[in-house]
Order: C-alpha cells, then sequence, then structure tokens
C-alpha cells in the first residue's frame, strides 16, 4: 500500500457509494411516465382531456436484461473511482406478488477496509408507488 493514500482512498465508504447505486437501480427500473393527452368531446362544448399513464411492470423476459445492465453499470462506476478494490455486486429482482423473500450473506474480510453496500429498491426514503418489481443489489468492496 502506497504511504500516500489516506484511509479514506483504501476503506470502501457504503455512505459515499449508496446514492450511485440506488442513482443507477433506479435509471434502470424506475417507473418511465409518459403522459399521454386525449381530447374526448363530449355534447357540443364539454371537453375532456384523459390521461394515460404508461408505467414498467415486471416482465419475466427483460428481468435478466435489467439484472445485467445494473451489475455492469455499478460495476463500471466503482472501477471508474480508482480505489483499491475487488468489487462483487449482486442483484436480485424479484416479482411484486406478497411472496417473502429472505436474503443472507457471510464475509470474512478486514473489518477495517472492506465493507457492503445493500439497496433495496424502492424503499422508504425511494419511495414508488407503482413499483411491481422489489430490487435487491448488495455490493462488496474488497481491499487487495
Amino acid at each position: 500500500m502506497d504511504d500516500e493514500q489516506t484511509s479514506d482512498e483504501v476503506t470502501f465508504l457504503p455512505e459515499t457509494l449508496e446514492p450511485l447505486v440506488f442513482d443507477i437501480i433506479e435509471s434502470v427500473l424506475k417507473d418511465k411516465v409518459i403522459l399521454y393527452c386525449k381530447k374526448i368531446l363530449i355534447f357540443k362544448f364539454i371537453l375532456i382531456y384523459i390521461i394515460i399513464i404508461i408505467v414498467k411492470v415486471y416482465d419475466d423476459s427483460k428481468v435478466q436484461s435489467w439484472i445485467d445492465e445494473i451489475c455492469c453499470r455499478i460495476q463500471k462506476e466503482l472501477i471508474d473511482t480508482n480505489k483499491p478494490f475487488k468489487y462483487v455486486v449482486n442483484c436480485t429482482i424479484m416479482q411484486k406478488n406478497g411472496a417473502g423473500l429472505h436474503l443472507g450473506y457471510s464475509c470474512y474480510w478486514d473489518t477495517a477496509n472492506d465493507n457492503t453496500i445493500v439497496a433495496r429498491w424502492p424503499n422508504e426514503k425511494r419511495k414508488d408507488p407503482n413499483a411491481r418489481l422489489q430490487t435487491i443489489v448488495t455490493v462488496y468492496g474488497l481491499g487487495y
């Protein structure tokens, strides 16, 4: 390790990287709201505008491409930080249908420098009432 590196440069700090992870998840999965207005003439003088909202829903045929995109984009952004870490990015996407999902992990690592980010979307801070899926992304940062 280079003596000139500060502890922040060799420590995986989840709080600095969580916003990046959430931004990528949302850019891939968040409902893309498209407003479409249609005029409907009712009687002679009443004009009604109907707004149709199109939202992204769970689609089994697209889930793997969403997972690939999320993992690749997060990994690329982490590598671009040029920090001395090896990264492991894991993404789980599940249809929101009331079924339970339990995840666990165990790591043996350098507790001073290595760490993990667990990003669940949607969550209390990043709500999406139209979400028809649940996503959990886990990022491991391991110093070398």
